[in-house]
This record gives structure tokens, C-alpha cells and sequence, in this order.
């Protein structure tokens, strides 16, 4: 048989775009290389509240709700910035991607677990996948391929696509340890903490999520461990690691979004991923909806066009964002610890910075934070135009 639509990935994303392409009348297997859904975890495991409002997906998995952070600079000093309503969640993982792959299921998805897709071969009319199930080598013939496979990429690299920009991710789910505010994460900034990105610590139910993400030839467990032990352990006695995982987190993206002639490419793989938080499951799932808009023109007319046009619909809906934070991370990476201290200390001497970024900021859509330029404009902020010369290098 020839499937319609063959999905590479049954992450949440993968099962999204599975979920709304059954509910198009678009017959859909889904390809997950592991034996079952959930497992392993890679990420924190938050999303934005845009994506519940706008997406129906499952509330159960919620674990906490969001509102801020506690923001430390290199130096110790901390900014907290909260909103008064919710702006995400953070979620059970291992139940979030289940609930999803239950869902696309329920409307007549195949999921094939034990497969690994490894290669593609052009038929005429339709593509045959190579396919690793259970070590048996087969073909699985398709109209057209969605690949959401997440950030490593395998069946991309398979076909002759190159590795991409990635930060490497370690995380432990801690007992024993209090937050002062379960409505707020703490992120810690500067080379002690991190080398490229930041160090965290999430409300995750009773427990924390410890977490931290470094550029690639570093290791992030003993960035971990050394936080445990001259920071951890002053605020609580007993800790316990119960659990740890490590992934990694695409970043300047995006990458390829269309393969000629029938590969859409979404997700992680397709680097929908804010380079200067992670997060990248809100877009993910935006762009499920966008590629299986995209899959079903093409299926009812076979014209390839409007395969071709997705990246042209993901750039309109979210590509701004993705330059921004891009250009964001860029900046930030070119900032020693003087420099980021400093910001720090111009932020603490005027408040109204702080309740500008309360009233419009977004972890989603951080272009909103251009709203606060014109606080900036102030003789306490001019101490931060030194700091121009490596802000435009960075760009």
C-alpha cells in the first residue's frame, strides 16, 4: 500500500501533525525509532499558554504554572520579573507526548514502533523509506514525508543533509530542595554556570528540575555538580538526584524546512527553536498545523507547490521570532561577565525597566521586548552604550 502522509517521529510534535492530518482525511503512519512513546526525555518540558489556547491539547500533564523568573547575574545579583498571569506551564513530558499520540491515534494514525527510517528512495508519484524495524531492513512507500524527528537530525544526515548548529543539555530531577516561588524558574547567567547558555531551576511538581545547556566540547554535568555543591546545598541539606537526562538543543535556526520533491521537515529537526531560551514546542506544534495545511493542497491537486510554499507560511508565522531571538543569542554570547553584570546593575537602578518587561514581555514572542526600548531612554541606561561595539559585532 501507499500511505498518504509517513511521519518520522513520534514526539508531540510528530503526533500533532498525525492527530490533524487523520482528522484531514489524510491516511498517516507515524515512524518512532524507540518502543514507546514518552521515552527517553530530553527537554524541560515547557510550554507557552499560546499553545493551550490555541491548540487542543491535553491539561493533565500540567504541572506548574508559570508567571516570571529570578534572573542572576554572574556576580550574584538577582532581578525578579513576574506578570501577573500565566505565561507557561511546565509539564509531565513522558504524559504530554502520550496523551498527543493517544490523540492521533483515536482518529486512525499507525504508529510503527522499532522503526528507524534510514534512507529514501524517488518513485514515480511517491517515495519509498527505508526502514530499521526491529533489524529488519523493509520500505514503506509514501506520498509524501514529514519529518519530525527532533534534534539529532538521523534520517536528515542519512539523506545527504549537514549537522546543524546545537547546544549540549544535561538535566536532574532533584528531591529536597525548596524554591522561594513555585510560579517562577531561576536562571543563572555567566561562564561559571554555563559556557553559551544559562543554568536552571524549575518547579516540577514536588520536585526541581536542574538543568543546564553548554556549547558542544564542554560537559555539562560538572557544571551541574558544581552548582549542587556551592549553591545547592546551602539551601538544603538532603538532596536527591532521582533522575537524569541529557539531549540536545537546537539553536539558529531555522534549517531545512523543504526537501525536494515531497519532505516537509518541522520541529526540532527543522530548528524551531528559540536560540535564546530552547524552547521550541510552541512552534513546533504551529508548524504541524501549517505543514498538514500545506500536505492536504497538495494531496488533493499533486501540485508540489505548495510543499515548496511551507517554508513561506512558517516564515510568516513565526520566522520573526526566530531572527530575533537568534540576533538575541548572538548578542548575549558576545557579553563577557563584566558586561552582563553591568546590564544587571543599570536594570536594579531603574525600576521601570523591570515593570516594562512585567507588562509586555512574552516568553513565546520575545520581539515583544522591543516594546521596552523606549525605557531604556534614560541617564541611567547610557551607562549601557558601551556595550554597542560587541552588540554589533554580535549582529
Amino acid at each position: 500500500m501507499i500511505w498518504d502522509l509517513t511521519i518520522i517521529g513520534g514526539g508531540p510534535v510528530g503526533s500533532f501533525a498525525g492527530y490533524l492530518a487523520e482528522k484531514n482525511n489524510i491516511k498517516t503512519l507515524i515512524l518512532e525509532e524507540h518502543s514507546q512513546i514518552g521515552e527517553p526525555v530530553h527537554c524541560l518540558g515547557k510550554l507557552s499558554i499560546h499553545a493551550f489556547e490555541e491548540f487542543p491539547l491535553p491539561k493533565t500533564p500540567i504541572l506548574n504554572s508559570l508567571k516570571g523568573g529570578y534572573f542572576f547575574s554572574p556576580e550574584g545579583e538577582v532581578i525578579k520579573l513576574k506578570k501577573n498571569n500565566i505565561d507557561s506551564y511546565i509539564l509531565d513530558r513522558t504524559l504530554f507526548d502520550r496523551l498527543i499520540a493517544e490523540m492521533a491515534e483515536k482518529e486512525g494514525c499507525v504508529f510503527n514502533f522499532n522503526s528507524k527510517a534510514i534512507g529514501v528512495e524517488q518513485e514515480k508519484g511517491y517515495s519509498s523509506i527505508i526502514v530499521k524495524e526491529n533489524e529488519k531492513i523493509r520500505k514503506i512507500d509514501t506520498r509524501v514525508i514529514i519529518d519530525a524527528e527532533g534534534a539529532k537530525r538521523q534520517f536528515l544526515k542519512k539523506i545527504g543533509m549537514p549537522g546543524k548548529t546545537h547546544l549540549v543539555s544535561l538535566q536532574y530531577e532533584i528531591l529536597g530542595v525548596e524554591v522561594p516561588d513555585k510560579e517562577c524558574v531561576e536562571l543563572y547567567f555567566g561562564k561559571k554556570y554555563s559556557i553559551g547558555f544559562f543554568l536552571w531551576i524549575a518547579p516540577y511538581g514536588a520536585k526541581i528540575k536542574l538543568g543546564v545547556a553548554v556549547e558542544p566540547l564542554n560537559n555539562p554535568k560538572i557544571f551541574l555538580d558544581r552548582f549542587i555543591e556551592k549553591n545547592l546545598k546551602e539551601r538544603a541539606s538532603d538532596i536527591k538526584i532521582e533522575r537524569s537526562y541529557g539531549g540536545i538543543i537546537p539553536i539558529f535556526g531555522p534549517y531545512e524546512e523543504y526537501i525536494y520533491p515531497n519532505i516537509i521537515v518541522i520541529g526540532d529537526a527543522a530548528g524551531y527553536n528559540k536560540s535564546t531560551t530552547g524552547g521550541g514546542i510552541y512552534f513546533g506544534l504551529q508548524g504541524a498545523s501549517l505543514a498538514i495545511t500545506q500536505v492536504k493542497k497538495y494531496l488533493d491537486s499533486g501540485d508540489f507547490k505548495y510543499l515548496k510554499d511551507y517554508p513561506k507560511q512558517t516564515n510568516k508565522k513565526f520566522g520573526k521570532e526566530l531572527k530575533f531571538t537568534k540576533m538575541g543569542r548572538k548578542v548575549l554570547n558576545e557579553l563577557s561577565d563584566k558586561d552582563l553584570n553591568s546590564i544587571w546593575r543599570v536594570i536594579k537602578e531603574n525600576p521601570s525597566i523591570m515593570k516594562a518587561v512585567e507588562e509586555s514581555g512574552d516568553t513565546a514572542y520575545q520581539t515583544s521586548l522591543l516594546r521596552v526600548i523606549p525605557t531604556l531612554i534614560s541617564p541611567k541606561s547610557i551607562k549601557l552604550i558601551k556595550l554597542l561595539p560587541k552588540i554589533l559585532k554580535a549582529l
